[in-house]
């Protein structure tokens, strides 16, 4: 993970051989603070619903945006971490939780409308999530980890309300890339690692970018993203080495939505 974010910086920041002036190339970051709602929920082959996990997890997130005249690279990452509420017919629990994000786009503008820019953008990104379910006098507790790449490809208006203030709206589908989950049991079962289905989601971002100087700006950004991972392959699982039975792991739909606030600084 460390290893792609700074591959991501150091493509933002390295000369790019560009038709454009030294005065239209720019850099900025930033830095913030999110709350996040998170709301993830495992659905039987009929529909129903299996467990869920529900509640507010704190984070931080950071970014490099490198504009080349008439188009632009950025690199950022989020991370979020807290206890959950966990819910299922067999038992009602806690469940730590912990997301990190790490994303890198380019985009073009294509159209300019009333003062509005719109650019596509395109980009890769990676994401992981650790789920550690508490156990309870009911049920053994389980520590997942799910882990998966993603292609994203959406949209970005741009328009200035104000003098100094500026309004970004980003609309973006999402696709995960090979998603996988590790489960390791609070009982005598082994390990497993199993294949997870790939669905397309989206994110949605509305920022308020608010210039204090002409080096720092406040933003704000509520936003929203919808997940979607399919239903694993059977497994066979063992204890200790010896078949027990089989395992699965069902679909799943993840509802965030949150609201982040941070500065931003122009270096050049």
């Amino acid at each position: 993970m460390l290893r792609t974010m700074r591959l991501a910086v150091a493509l933002l920041v390295c000369p790019v051989p560009v038709l454009a002036n030294d005065a239209d190339i720019s850099t900025s970051g930033w830095v913030g603070l999110t709350a996040l709602a998170f709301d993830y929920e495992e659905f039987s082959g009929a529909g129903d619903s299996l467990d869920r996990d529900e509640g507010w997890l704190p984070g931080v997130q950071a970014g490099l945006s490198r504009d080349y005249g008439h188009w632009f690279l950025e690199g950022g990452l989020r991370w979020s971490s807290g206890q959950v509420d966990y819910t299922s017919p067999a038992a009602s629990s806690k469940a730590d939780e912990e997301v990190g994000d790490i994303w890198f786009n380019a985009g073009i503008p294509v159209l300019m409308v009333g003062g509005t820019r719109t650019s596509l953008i395109a980009g890769l990104g990676y994401r992981e999530w650790q789920r550690e379910i508490r156990s309870t006098a009911e049920a053994s507790g389980l520590d997942e980890t799910y882990r998966w790449g993603y292609g994203l490809l959406g949209v970005r208006g741009e328009k200035s309300v104000g003098r100094g203030t500026r309004v970004v709206m980003d609309a973006q589908l999402t696709r995960p890339i090979h998603p996988d989950i590790k489960v390791r049991f609070d009982s005598a079962y082994d390990d497993v690692s199993l294949d997870l289905g790939e669905r397309t989601g989206f994110r949605v971002d509305l920022t308020i970018d608010r210039k204090l100087d002409d080096t720092k700006a406040i933003w704000l950004t509520p936003w929203y993203e919808h997940w979607k991972l399919g239903r694993s392959n059977d497994s066979v699982l063992f204890s200790n080495g010896v078949p027990a039975g089989a395992v699965f792991e069902p679909r799943s739909e993840t509802d965030n939505y949150g609201i982040s606030i941070g500065m931003r600084w122009q270096f050049d």
